[in-house]
C-alpha cells in the first residue's frame, strides 16, 4: 500500500488556540493590571491568580500553535506501520508486527483508535523522552495500551480511518 497521509484537523486546533490566547490575555491582564478587572484596591490575590493562569496556559497555547502551523501529517499509514502525530506529542513509528489488536474507543465522547501492542512495556521503556515515557505509562495504566490515536483531531471520517488502519493491519499479518 502506498503511504497514506491523514492531515490534522486544523480548525479544531485553531479554535483551541484562539481560546488559549484569549485566556492568556485575560490572565496576563489580571497579573499586570488587575485594576482593569476589579474596583477593589486589594489586588494581590488577583495578581497571583493571573500569574498562575498565565504560567499554566502558556504551554497548551504553544502546543496548539505548533499544531496549527505544522506541515506534518497527523497520521501516516504505510506497509511498515503507523506514525501518530495527532496528539501534542508524537511517538516513534509503530510496526504492524508489534501490534496485537486494534479497537475503536470512546473517551469522554471523543473517538480514539486503540493500538494494543504485543510488548507494551518494551515500547514504553524504549521511549527516550521522560515526559513522553510518563504519558505512555499513564495511558497504559488506565487503558491497557500506551498508544491511542485521537481520531477527532484528524481531518478524516472516523469509520473510513478505522477501516483503512484495520485493512492495512490485516494485510501485514
Amino acid at each position: 500500500m502506498p503511504r497514506v497521509r491523514v492531515p490534522l484537523d486544523k480548525s479544531k486546533a485553531t479554535k483551541r488556540l484562539v481560546l488559549f490566547v484569549l485566556l492568556l490575555i485575560l490572565f496576563t491582564l489580571m497579573a499586570v493590571k488587575p485594576s482593569l478587572l476589579t474596583r477593589s484596591s486589594e489586588n494581590g490575590f488577583l495578581k497571583v491568580i493571573g500569574y498562575i493562569g498565565t504560567f499554566i496556559l502558556i504551554f497548551p497555547a504553544a502546543l496548539n500553535a505548533q499544531k496549527v502551523f505544522t506541515k506534518k501529517a497527523g497520521l501516516i499509514i504505510d506497509d511498515e506501520g503507523i506514525s501518530d502525530n495527532s496528539m501534542n506529542v508524537s511517538f516513534a513509528k509503530i510496526a504492524w508486527k508489534d501490534i496485537s489488536e486494534i479497537r475503536p474507543l470512546q473517551i469522554s465522547g471523543d473517538p480514539f483508535i486503540a493500538l494494543f501492542l504485543k510488548q507494551p512495556e518494551r515500547f514504553i521503556a524504549n521511549e527516550p523522552s521522560p515526559i513522553k515515557r510518563k504519558m505512555l505509562e499513564l495511558n497504559y495504566a488506565s487503558l491497557k495500551t500506551p498508544i491511542n490515536i485521537a481520531a477527532g483531531r484528524l481531518n478524516a471520517d472516523y469509520n473510513k480511518l478505522l477501516d483503512a488502519i484495520l485493512n492495512e493491519f490485516e494485510k501485514s499479518r
